[in-house]
């Protein structure tokens, strides 16, 4: 569809002129060319230069311009609008720019009602605008989505090149997650009718607008600001019609001029988006690629074809599709035929279909009597036939029968009245109740059989013994029916599943459903905890006193399916509802439900005895179990499992439960609830409740018995109260155990014997203050060390727990290496402060009151053992390697050296750090322990040095120990010219000095030693050759000392240059042409060796390195490796092939092994030394023969591939290749983490700022922190007022703190940014971020230093989570940094971080300190993606037994963790050991923390299950039998009277809490005053309960419970008076007085008598009467019919009333409704009417206007065929000074033409400008007027279509009107039969009508005549004639040609143009400097006068003579 375009601009400028320029030619370094401005006008004739709107989408290669800056900053801001005229779903939108750059800042938004727009996309200049103008993230990059509707901000698409023509693409589906099938989500995200572009800031160069900053904008040059506007050439829309994926095409209509969606699926709708009627069984789904989701059609058995969805039908599934199966939810209406239901699959109310027909029409009329029936509704169908009733049976009243209801029902007489017989249905067995006498049921009596015996209640028909026993809890036996009515409890909150055992919950789904909560668990997920059948239990709503709900019903309502097909489905038979309560289970029968896959079935249980049976028997249930379990139900299990599929998903929804409420206001009467006469102190229905106690609460109703007082194991029935054994300290116990609930006093246990932990005492003395809080040593929470604590009877107080430092038994002294005073309020116990450096293994090594250290290591001293001791020398602190000094006892003065260095104090000429060395030229003289000078003789000793015997070493000539005597020295052959030449090089000295060796011997490899250590051993002769050297000493190699050309380390041959070896020496040969080489016995001399040549000036083939001397050396190129046998002449390198390398091609190239093969190494790179492998050929050097490559330290493998046992991780960033396994030192067994993820952990939405605190975290503040988007920003001055010292610190939130082990290897981010005065201050050198963390007992605080940010300027700190590169360093106490951080360290900090602070201080009075973009990275499980990169260096050990997690950091389950040592060695005792729980065998788990066992069995109990369970007894040792159950004095519940017993001997026991009147050791005897046999089974001991003034004080019968009664008492308790007695208070008196008794022996008289009378002898009928009688009703019956009733006439005749004025008021609606249309039809009339005479105006200005266009083109016509005269006259003026100008150029100097072709430029451009203005300008306005009429010519015929297109449209509505005259006539007539009234209308629509008509033909006459007038066509022509001769001219005289030739010139003048712009702007600048502007405008003012004159002349020029000029001048050239 066209989209409609809205430009939202100032009005102001939308239709002004503007000039503006292409900012492509403002760019410096682009190449020069012409310049591109150009003018913009909205109203100009021109077409290039209106750029409107609608030039962004007409496909052209026009473009869309805004104004430019140059009018206002607030053009920046421009808003076009697309309206697409429909929805649609918008895939992409291109906007491509035209001669401007793309725009900068703006947003891509979407509306669907054109008022509320969303956006879809922002686009910014940069990165950071996106965060500081949208507050949105930037997106760097090409733009990617992550969400279907995610919204970002790019700036890809914002830069500054290209500078014309750029391209934005703005995909809104592709690369989105569900673009293959889109979502609903995305869906909606992209659809819209409107589409808006907000421009915001035009796209600049920068630099032009600086002057922004400090300018007014009116006073910015214009020639930079209007190079900058939006240009638009396209805007491109990809979408498709919104039709919901039901359509697969949506052609455009031309009537409505929208594209219509051809709709599938058998869906309907403008968009598809809704099911055809009829075709609603499922609910509408859009379509997708991969699923069609068809509307199903409903089925309603062809008697409707209208019907809707319903989901709580479907969800019931209660519809049949039309494929034979109970899914949808389809529901039909109007149903035919008499048919309802959701599928017409029933009869209405009235009608029945009869048992198995099955016909078209199968719905037949009901026949109930009114009589008998209780409406005329019968059974419709077999679905609702209840009992023994058919379809078409009717619902009969109380004493009618029969199909019909037309007779009496037995029991009933007298039809049509029907009474009562006399004997009673209910209670009598009479096989007919009216016949003979009344014979009761078994629990009934009276003479009608209608009243229950005493003791029973609830008379019922289908009760075969008439009345049920009173319970009554066994209180009394008179009881009555209740009159009350039922309440239904639903409750579906708290619902749960579980087994039988009920020992797991789980928790199920749930949603709502038809109003109601529905659940659902599915199997599979059921199964994993459960047993193969389980249950749902009901929560406590429906629990507790229930026995109102007897006779009441529990409804509830189950289903189930499978989610997948299930080939055979076997059914579950088990019991459907389970009770429990009062130690009893029972159950219904199984089977009950047979429930099939997808049905639905509600299932009622009357809740009484015969309903049920004891669970896993056939046992009845007997009323007193029923309704004991009624009073205290305990549980309620609904059967959810029917089927043994896996697959299964069970529900269950609407479980109600009856029960009778006094305030319930229903309608069924509770008649199976018993009202008990309950005695004194019971109440309830059944006397259930005992309210003895008046401080009762309701809560402690529902027990039944008085506080602290326990119903004992429950019992109802004859149950009694006794009292809990919980010593005071608890109001309730349990009712069965006993066990005390909620305890108080600080006392718990199951009887609150014990004291809680953290107090000690003895809570059975039953006071309050039994259990006092621990004091250790105080009582005050700051000096209260341990947890817990307990008495000792010979010790006191005892603390169990003293934590690390502190001991004694109240946890009151500090431990060795701790100080403190615990004992004082305030006082604790801290470490010594000693360094590390303490000998703990010496008592007292530390002073516990002051912290002194006492005792330091060997070889620390020191107040805190800081230093090393005299004596050792090292570091205390930090290395801890003190060591001792060592220093010589000879050579020093002490023993005590300096203790950073080890440096001794030596002694006079004596060295060494050991003063173990004598000075040079000194020696050690034993004799006086002493270095004394060796005084060799300057003259005669080789050197001042001698040995260590004090032994000079002698020249040649001289000896004796200090070489002072001179001996003869013998002569050379040779002149001693020579010997002088050659200089002996001096010995280095010291080496044989230290030997020990005599002199003509050395020691080889000599070692250093001591004084006082040296020998002659390993000496070895010198064995100097005595002709060539000079003495038969050598030095410690064994070198001797040579004669002058001597040589070898013997001195036995000649040097090279000398011959002739003898004594003395060697004579020098004289070869100085060939290298000084001779024979070294002649002194011949001879080549260099391996040299050819005259002069030997080569080197022979294959060797290289010329030298004269030495000659040539051989090249040795391996055969193997090298290309040839020659080397390198100069370099000696052999050319070697690619896999060898080396000088020779000996060896392999880097990255080969096994020479002369040469194999690839193939090592692998991360994990290979750097340092053997070349970065840039990712090759790495091996070892040769092996192949193995250089591992790094922690890689091994012969390809360096894998980690060494012990690490993880390979990866090349690592230095030593893997990762050491930390695991908390448990294991050394690792590997890498697989499938974590990293993932950010940033600032919370909530967390808009953060506090500063300082450096130790003693202070914080919030104070002058704000958060100014998106950065915190602090006032350091307001903050250092709360502060008060720097440095300052950000604190992190606590998301950043705790377990954070999975932070290893991620990265720490932020961005800081400060304002001081000085950019550097003292807190520059503070660390930058520090963090503590670590266990309790190894708390660590590491820093990170980093160089400081600059002042102003935004630094972000991205920090690597590891120890890698030594950053990190630990914290010392002194503020400064020590040693570095190890991963041990660091992954110890890591395991509980506490802090992690950022600094803010950073220069010099601080002003401001801003800190964003915090963030941190963890690992997470999840899949890898761009966003959520592969997390590394995360470790995954191999735990040992008892330990889990990531690094073994957590217990197992079945292990706990033992308190941390004080000072653990490795990491896992910082921790604490986990080991197994102990449990005594009787519990696999435990608390990690606690170690408290959990689920103890076998009959235990405790936190250690090392006790027997209440009701157990025996020693617990570890198996299972250990703990057997009481039996008091059976083991059965029934008879089990005591709740505990304790273990009496080596294999007996004694019941501890028998119940009041039970005693004996066994409580197996009732104690006076009590009746029963507790030791028969079901037997028990009963109070005797005797009336205390009816019966005797003495016992009741011990076995019958009999009272003794008093004179006139009777009863069993007494209670009652005799026969002839009353109740006279306290006493029951005789009534045999003489007025009282005479009355009753009357009254016994009286009754004699009428019973003696006979009443059943036969009695005579009134048979005739009875006739008369009947005659008389049929009668009355037939005229009292409802047919002929004058009600029911009446009620005919007003419906026929009223159907008439239903259709009257229908007629005058219809009457109105045509008025209205022919009131519509005139105002159409009347536009079209209008629009005619606008056209006709608009035509008339069209031919005016072509008029004038023609006029015009004749002149100008006329113009161009005239000829200038003056030219043809100026020609030879013009060649004359022509050829003066050329012969003036020549004859000048080539340095003087400059000015002259100036001149002669200007001049040209002068006349060339004129020429162009001359025949240029009339060229450009010949084509424009002829644009311009071809366009008015165009505008034209578009106006004549419109005004053709109206005429249709009112013929159209002409012919309306026509039809509808027609049908108001005939409404008209029809109405004004009915009603006069309606005339009036019909009258005025009449004149209506005529009216249009009128205005319709008005209309037709108009437009004849503008058919007529409008003869413009022959004028088109003649103008287009003369357009094509104008055309045709101008190009026969070639004026096209000259036009460009003049736009070249023109170009070139603009040039000059420019430079007198140029001048103009100096002039404006030199404002201040008048002289220079004076001459600037005067230099304006000459140039533009001589251009005018120039112009003036060029006027007169015609196009000829141009052409001559140009010729001649090119020709003299």
């Amino acid at each position: 569809c066209p989209a409609k375009f809205t430009l939202l601009l100032p009005l102001l400028l939308l239709f002004g002129r503007e000039m503006y320029c292409k900012l492509v030619e403002h760019v410096p370094g682009q190449p020069a060319r012409n310049p591109q401005c150009r003018i913009c006008d909205q109203r100009s004739r021109v077409p290039h230069q209106r750029h409107p709107i609608t030039n962004a989408i007409d496909g052209k290669n026009t473009w869309w311009q805004s104004p430019s800056i140059q009018n206002g900053i607030e053009y920046h801001y421009v808003t076009i609008t697309l309206d697409l005229q429909q929805i649609f779903q918008i895939a992409y939108v291109i906007v491509k720019a035209a001669n401007s750059p793309r725009p900068g800042n703006w947003i891509l938004e979407r509306s669907l009602d054109g008022v509320d727009y969303q956006p879809w996309q922002y686009y910014a200049i940069t990165d950071s605008e996106c965060l500081t103008r949208y507050n949105i993230h930037p997106r760097p990059g090409t733009p990617s989505y992550i969400k279907d509707d995610e919204v970002i901000c790019t700036s890809y698409y914002s830069k500054i090149h290209p500078l014309e023509n750029g391209e934005i693409h703005t995909s809104l589906i592709n690369g989105r997650p569900s673009a293959d099938d889109p979502s609903r989500v995305l869906i909606e995200f992209t659809s819209a009718r409107f589409i808006r572009l907000r421009f915001q800031r035009i796209r600049t160069l920068n630099a032009d607008l600086m002057m922004f900053a400090h300018k007014d904008p009116n006073e910015i040059d214009p020639i930079v600001t209007r190079r900058y506007y939006y240009s638009i050439k396209d805007i491109s829309v990809g979408g498709m019609c919104i039709c919901s994926g039901h359509a697969k095409a949506c052609p455009l209509d031309p009537a409505t001029n929208k594209s219509v969606c051809q709709c599938e699926h058998n869906t309907c709708g403008e968009t598809c988006d809704r099911c055809c009627p009829g075709f609603n069984q499922k609910p509408w789904h859009a379509g997708t690629f991969l699923v069609k989701h068809e509307c199903e059609p409903c089925n309603c058995h062809g008697k409707t074809e209208e019907c809707y969805y319903d989901e709580g039908v479907a969800d019931r599934n209660q519809s049949l599709n039309v494929h034979g199966e109970y899914i949808g939810g389809g529901v039909c209406v109007n149903c035919t035929s008499h048919t309802g239901g959701i599928n017409c699959e029933t009869c209405v109310d009235g009608y029945f279909r009869p048992k198995g027909v099955n016909v078209p029409d199968p719905c037949q009329p009901c026949s109930c009597d009114p009589n008998g029936s209780l409406h005329d509704t019968c059974v419709k169908d077999e679905k609702h036939a209840e009992g023994d009733m058919l379809p078409g049976f009717c619902h009969c009243k109380t004493g009618y029968a029969g199909e019909s209801c037309n007779r009496c029902a037995l029991g009933y007489i007298g039809y049509p009245e029907c009474l009562p017989c006399n004997c009673s249905l209910k209670g009598s067995v009479n096989v007919d109740p009216c016949v003979g006498p009344c014979i009761c049921k078994e629990h009934v009596e009276g003479e009608n059989c209608d009243r229950c015996k005493l003791g029973f209640f609830n008379l019922q028909q289908n009760n075969p013994k008439g009345c049920e026993e009173c319970f009554c809890s066994g209180k009394t036996n008179v009881c009555t029916h209740s009159h009350l009515t039922y309440r239904s409890i639903e409750d579906m909150n708290g619902w749960y599943l579980t087994g039988l055992p009920g020992l797991i919950r789980v928790a199920p789904k749930q949603k709502r459903f038809d109003g109601h909560q529905q659940f659902s668990i599915s199997n599979v997920a059921a199964r994993k905890v459960l047993p193969q059948t389980y249950y749902w239990s009901a929560p406590s709503s429906y629990l507790g006193n229930k026995v109102t709900a007897a006779g009441g019903h529990l409804k509830f309502t189950v289903s189930y399916d499978f989610t997948e097909e299930e080939e055979t489905v076997q059914m579950m038979v088990q019991s459907d509802v389970i009770i429990e309560g009062g130690d009893l289970r029972i159950s219904t029968p199984k089977g009950g439900i047979h429930l099939q896959p997808s049905e639905e079935h509600t299932e009622e249980i009357v809740l009484k005895p015969e309903s049920f049976s004891v669970h896993g028997t056939n046992v009845p249930v007997s009323r007193r179990e029923f309704m004991t379990i009624l009073a205290n139900v305990k549980r309620i299990l609904i059967r959810a499992t029917y089927s043994y599929g896996m697959n299964a998903i069970y529900r269950l929804r609407s479980v109600s439960i009856e029960a009778a409420d006094p305030t319930s206001t229903g309608r069924k009467v509770a008649s199976a609830v018993e009202l008990c006469d309950c005695p004194p102190g019971y109440d309830g229905t059944s006397c259930e409740v005992i309210t003895a106690s008046s401080n009762l609460t309701p809560a402690n109703k529902a027990k039944s018995c008085w506080p602290r007082h326990r119903r004992v194991n429950g019992t109802i029935f004859d149950g009694v109260c006794a009292p809990c054994t919980c010593f005071g300290h608890a109001e309730l116990c349990d009712d069965i155990t006993g066990e005390c609930l909620d305890c108080k006093h600080n006392t718990g246990g199951s009887y609150c014997d014990k004291c809680l932990p953290g107090f000690y005492g003895d809570p059975t003395k039953g006071t309050a203050e039994d259990c006092q809080l621990c004091a250790c040593p105080l009582n005050l929470p700051s000096n209260n060390f341990s947890p817990t604590c307990h008495f000792d009877r010979s010790r006191g107080l005892i603390c169990d727990e003293c934590p690390a430092g502190y001991v004694g038994p109240r946890c009151e002294r500090c431990a060795e290496g701790y100080f403190g005073q615990p004992l004082i309020p305030g006082g604790s116990c801290q470490p010594c402060q000693c360094n590390d450096n303490l000998d703990f293994s010496i008592p007292g090594s530390c002073d516990s009151l002051s912290g002194a250290c006492l005792i330091c290591k060997p070889g620390t001293t020191g107040q805190y053992c800081e230093r090393c001791a005299d004596g050792y020398f090292g570091d205390a602190l930090d290395a801890r390697n003190c060591q001792p000094c060592h220093c010589h006892i000879n050579g020093s003065v002490s023993e005590i050296c300096d203790s950073r260095t080890g440096q001794c104090k030596c002694k006079a000429n004596v060295i060494g750090r050991r003063c173990d060395v004598c000075k040079p030229s000194y020696f050690w003289a034993p004799e006086n322990l002493f270095c004394i000078p060796c005084g060799c003789s300057a003259l005669g000793s080789m050197s001042l040095q001698c040995d260590m015997s004090g032994r000079c070493i002698c020249k040649s000539g001289f000896m004796g120990r200090r070489c002072e005597i001179s001996r003869q020295a013998p002569k050379l052959k040779d002149n001693a010219r020579s010997s002088q030449q050659i200089r002996v090089p001096p010995r280095r000295w010291g080496i044989s000095s230290g030997s020990g060796c005599p002199r003509g011997a050395y020691r080889p490899a000599a070692l250093p030693e001591t004084f006082g250590l040296q020998s002659s051993r390993g000496c070895v002769p010198c064995n100097c050759n005595s002709f060539g050297s000079k003495s038969f000493d050598c030095d410690g190699d064994g070198q001797c000392y040579c004669q002058p050309g001597v040589t070898g380390k013997k001195c036995d041959r000649c040097a090279h240059g000398f011959y002739n070896f003898e004594e003395g020496g060697c004579t020098p040969c004289e070869c100085s042409r060939f290298g000084d080489n001779c024979d070294p016995i002649s002194g011949h001399c001879t080549c260099p060796p391996n040299t050819v040549g005259e002069m030997c000036d080569k080197c022979a083939p294959n060797y290289w390195g010329h030298d004269i001397v030495s000659g040539c050396k051989p090249c040795d190129c391996s055969l193997v490796g090298a290309l040839s046998s020659q080397c390198d002449l100069n370099t000696g390198c052999c050319f070697c092939r690619p896999e060898f390398s080396g000088d020779k091609c000996a060896e392999c190239r880097l990255g080969y092994w096994n020479y002369p093969q040469c194999v690839a190494c193939q090592c692998f790179l991360a994990g290979t030394d750097p340092q053997s492998c070349d970065t840039e050929l990712a090759k790495c050097s091996c070892i040769d023969h092996t192949g193995q490559c250089s591992c790094k330290v922690n890689v091994e493998g012969v390809h360096c591939d894998r980690c060494k046992s012990g690490t993880f991780g390979l990866s090349a960033r690592n230095l030593l290749g893997c990762s050491s396994c930390y695991c908390f030192g448990l294991t050394t067994q690792c590997s890498e983490a697989r499938g974590l993820i990293r993932m950010w952990v940033t600032m919370k939405p909530e967390q808009m700022i953060l506090p500063l605190v300082d450096e130790k975290l003693q202070r914080s503040t919030l104070s002058g922190i704000a958060f100014q988007p998106p950065e915190i920003v602090a006032n350091i001055e307001q903050v250092m007022q709360d502060l008060r010292s720097e440095p300052v610190y950000w604190r992190l939130p606590e998301q950043f703190e705790g377990r954070k082990l999975t932070t290893y290897g991620g990265k720490l981010k932020y961005a800081i940014y400060f304002e001081a005065r000085e950019e550097t201050g003292f807190t520059t050198y503070y660390p930058q971020v520090i963090m503590r963390g670590g266990p309790p007992t190894h708390t660590r605080i590491i820093v990170r230093h980093m160089a400081a940010p600059l002042i102003g300027q935004l630094t972000r700190h991205e920090i690597e989570m590891t120890e890698a590169d030594f950053t990190w360093k630990h914290y010392g106490d002194d503020s400064r940094p020590s040693r570095a951080v190890s991963r041990e360290d660091f992954l110890n900090v890591l395991y509980d971080v506490h802090y992690i602070l950022i600094k803010a201080t950073h220069g010099n009075i601080m002003r401001q300190s801003r800190i964003s973009e915090i963030s941190m990275e963890v690992a997470e499980g999840g899949p890898v993606s761009g966003m959520t990169p592969q997390a590394y260096l995360i470790e995954k050990c191999d735990c040992p037994l008892g330990y889990s997690g990531l690094s073994c950091e957590s217990c197992s389950p079945g292990f706990y963790r033992l308190p941390s040592p004080p000072a653990g060695r490795t990491p896992a005792q910082s921790l604490g050991a986990c080991v197994v729980c102990q449990c005594h065998g009787h519990s696999t788990m435990c608390d990690s923390e606690t170690s408290v066992c959990q689920n103890c069995q076998h009959n235990t109990a405790g936190h250690h299950c090392e006790r027997c369970a209440l009701g157990f007894y025996g020693v617990v040792q570890g198996s299972p039998g250990d703990c057997q159950p009481c039996a008091c004095p059976l083991s059965i519940s029934s008879n089990n009277f005591s709740p505990s017993c304790v273990v009496e001997g080596p294999s007996d026991y004694r019941c501890t809490a028998c119940p009041p009147g039970y005693e004996g050791q066994y409580c197996e005897r009732c104690s006076s005053g009590y009746t029963g046999n507790p030791q028969t089974p079901g037997g028990s001991c009963q109070e005797c309960e005797c009336d205390r003034y009816g019966s005797l004080p003495v016992p009741c019968d011990p076995v019958t419970g009999q009272c003794t009664c008093k004179p006139g008492f009777t009863g069993w308790k007494c209670v009652g008076c005799e026969h002839r007695h009353a109740r006279d208070g306290m006493k029951c008196v005789s009534c045999d007085d003489e007025c009282t008794g005479l009355l009753l022996s009357d009254l016994d008289q009286l009754n004699q008598m009428i019973l003696s009378v006979n009443l059943s002898g036969p009695l005579p009928a009134p048979y005739k009467m009875l006739h008369g009688f009947e005659n008389m009703t049929q009668e009355l019956k037939h005229l009292l019919s409802p047919q002929r009733a004058p009600e029911r006439l009446l009620q005919i005749a007003q419906e026929n009333l009223d159907t008439l004025v239903t259709e009257m008021d229908e007629l005058l609606t219809r009457a109105t409704k045509v008025t209205a249309d022919g009131e519509q039809t005139r105002q159409d009339a009347e536009r079209t009417n209008d629009r005619a005479k606008s056209l006709g105006q608009f035509v008339k200005g069209i031919l005016q206007a072509a008029e004038a266009a023609n006029e015009d083109a004749i002149k100008l016509n006329k113009t161009l065929r005239t000829q200038d005269e003056t030219l043809e006259k100026s020609i030879p003026e013009l060649q004359s000074e022509a050829d003066r100008m050329i012969a003036e150029l020549r004859s000048r100097e080539l340095n003087m033409q400059e000015r002259v072709a100036q001149d002669e430029l200007k001049n040209a451009e002068d006349l060339l400008d004129k020429v162009k203005k001359l025949f240029g300008e009339p060229s450009e306005k010949n084509e424009d007027l002829k644009n311009e009429v071809w366009d008015k010519l165009a505008n034209y015929h578009t106006k004549v279509d419109d005004a053709r297109d109206l005429l249709r449209e009112a013929t159209s509505k002409i012919r309306e009107a026509d039809r509808l005259s027609a049908v108001n006539q005939k409404n008209m007539t029809m109405v004004e039969k009915k009603k006069q009234a309606v005339e009036d209308g019909r009258q005025d629509v009449e004149k209506s009508l005529q009216e249009g008509n009128d205005l319709l033909n008005e209309a037709n006459k108009l437009a004849n005549e503008i058919s007529l007038a409008v003869e413009i066509q022959p004028m088109s022509d003649q103008l287009k004639d003369k357009i094509d001769d104008l055309s045709q001219e101008i190009h026969d005289r070639m004026l096209p040609v000259k036009v460009l030739q003049a736009e070249n010139h023109a170009a070139q003048l603009n040039e000059s143009s420019a430079i007198l712009d140029g001048i103009l702007a100096e002039a404006k600048n030199l404002s201040f400097n008048a002289t220079l502007a004076f001459n600037a405008y005067t230099n304006i003012k000459d140039y533009t006068d001589e251009a005018e004159k120039v112009a003036k002349e060029a006027k007169a020029l015609a196009n000829e003579a141009m052409q001559f000029i140009f010729n001649k001048c090119f020709a003299l050239i």
